[in-house]
């Protein structure tokens, strides 16, 4: 495992991830079916393309990237736990993620600035609201990292309770379904890489 401290976004992070299979994508890793082989067909496509990387925005991806800085802030100054920022963790040359941060020697935190109707079901219903694909994501962090628990933070300025935190301990039913679709995953990367060697 390889840590690169490098700012999220900038070019030389978007080299690093080049050909790796990463945590945003870990419910179709997991699901281990046609998700998955979309999603490697598209970070092969990706990385053997000359053209610049394509970015995806909207008003969540905005509202995130807007508040995350401060969302963190505030998770620090509510749970005392001081968070280290990181730019990508390598698992190996095909897998790796991009945690929003990791907690001491044991954690690590997920940060999503959900909108108010996302954030408000989430006051009254708590951990029960966290979208799967969340889960997910966390979960492959946890396996990559090796750590004992990811904080799940939902930060959201407009409510008196602006600040959730829900604390998510390792899956190991999850862990083997990642370890199963990742191999999957290599795999086909593999024989992507031999058919363009033919081609």
């Amino acid at each position: 495992m390889k840590t690169h401290n490098l700012e999220q976004g900038t070019p030389e992070w978007f080299a690093v991830r080049k050909n790796k299979m990463t945590a945003s994508h870990a419910q179709a890793i997991g699901s281990n079916g046609k998700g998955l082989d979309t999603y490697i067909i598209e970070l092969m496509a990706e990385s053997n393309s000359s053209g610049e990387k394509e970015q995806f925005s909207n008003k969540d991806t905005d509202r995130g990237n807007e508040l995350e800085t401060l969302a963190r802030s505030i998770y620090e100054l509510t749970t005392g736990n001081e968070v280290q920022e990181v730019g990508f963790i390598e698992y190996d040359e095909f897998i790796g993620c991009s945690p929003d941060g990791l907690v001491g020697e044991d954690g690590g935190i997920e940060i999503k600035c959900l909108n108010d109707i996302n954030h408000f079901k989430m006051i009254l219903r708590g951990a029960s609201e966290i979208d799967s694909k969340y889960i997910w994501q966390i979960q492959m962090s946890l396996f990559i990292t090796g750590r004992k628990w990811w904080d799940y933070v939902s930060y959201n300025p407009n409510y008196k309770q602006s600040l959730l935190v829900y604390r998510i301990l390792p899956d190991h039913a999850k862990f083997e379904a990642l370890t199963a679709g990742l191999l999957n995953g290599k795999n086909q990367m593999k024989d992507i890489e031999v058919k363009l060697q033919q081609l």
